[in-house]
């Protein structure tokens, strides 16, 4: 009896915490979902947009969404060729007040204001090649990639969530269903990171073919290791050109070479891409685990599933000769 108690209060502790990890993907799902509509208004706006100066006739402070508790966000109201308009700006150093004049992003055609997104023109001090940390997202847009988290939150929502229906309703077909979103899943990462490793070494590639040779004086190097418990290290050096310093992988055995005595390193660079790739280094074939390891979970689930015969059952009626 004590036994079967604890193992009710066990389910309803799994249950309780399934609610609460439902409820924070949910929200996360909302708020993911708001931030890829805002990229996707933002893109529409920076390809047929078109600056305008406007006069605020009104201000409100007061949330109103989710989000806007996210920033300093402030509702303005402004006439617009003698028509009423509304939209959300996000200031931390300006004090927005009525009679103020601000510089918006207008697109005519979806008849929408946004606050213009910021992009910095100054050059950063430091840059590090593409190639230390690779993924091919680097390049996406941003509206790419608040579509792509949206996705994943909203997997992740849809097998928590889906999980937790069965348990209530014990409605055996959703389990079919998810079966299904995972193996596409399942595909979907596993061609994504089979593209991801292809296109590092096509970049690599291109940045020796393509690039200049040069040789540069390293100022530093650094070995960087991947888990508490593994002899897995990649290494890193430090040049400086045309006033930044530069980041760029390498191999170990330039890594043990280099030193203050010994610091000249022989570097390719595309000024196309605006990367360097040192001369002897090229991507280790460890990334094609990852895919590797995809493709078999697709595999594993796509194997049928043969039903489980108990033993002692009565088999089918046998009919009389």
């Amino acid at each position: 009896m004590l036994q079967k108690l604890f193992r009710v209060l066990g389910q309803l502790y799994g249950m309780l915490w399934a609610l609460i990890l439902t409820a924070l993907l949910g929200v996360t799902a909302v708020v993911t979902w708001h931030f890829y509509q805002e990229e996707h208004i933002q893109s529409q706006l920076r390809t047929g947009g078109q600056p305008v100066t406007v006069r605020i006739e009104r201000t409100d402070r007061a949330p109103r969404e989710l989000w806007d508790a996210l920033g300093n966000a402030t509702y303005i109201g402004f006439t617009y060729h003698n028509r009423p308009y509304e939209t959300r700006m996000v200031y931390d150093t300006v004090w927005l007040s009525t009679g103020d004049r601000v510089t918006l992003r207008y697109h005519p055609q979806l008849d929408v204001f946004r606050q213009p997104t910021l992009v910095p023109h100054s050059s950063p001090s430091r840059v590090v090649s593409r190639l230390v940390k690779w993924t091919v997202a680097a390049g996406f847009t941003a509206e790419t990639k608040a579509l792509g988290l949206f996705a994943l939150v909203a997997a992740a929502l849809f097998f928590v969530g889906s999980g937790l229906l069965v348990t209530l309703t014990g409605w055996t077909f959703i389990q079919r269903l998810a079966r299904v979103v995972l193996v596409v899943g399942l595909g979907v990462a596993a061609v994504f990171f089979s593209y991801n490793a292809v296109e590092q070494f096509r970049y690599a590639a291109r940045l020796r073919q393509e690039g200049r040779p040069m040789t540069v004086a390293v100022v530093d190097t650094d070995r960087r290791t991947h888990g508490r418990k593994t002899s897995w290290y990649t290494y890193e050096a430090t040049f400086r050109y045309n006033g930044q310093e530069r980041v760029v992988p390498i191999e170990e055995a330039d890594y043990e070479r280099l030193s203050p005595q010994n610091s000249q390193l022989t570097v390719y660079y595309n000024a196309a891409l605006d990367d360097f790739i040192a001369a002897g280094y090229s991507p280790s074939w460890s990334e094609a685990l990852t895919p590797g390891l995809f493709w078999l979970l697709l595999l594993l689930a796509l194997r049928p599933t043969r039903a489980r015969v108990v033993r002692g059952a009565p088999g089918p009626p046998v009919a009389p000769v």
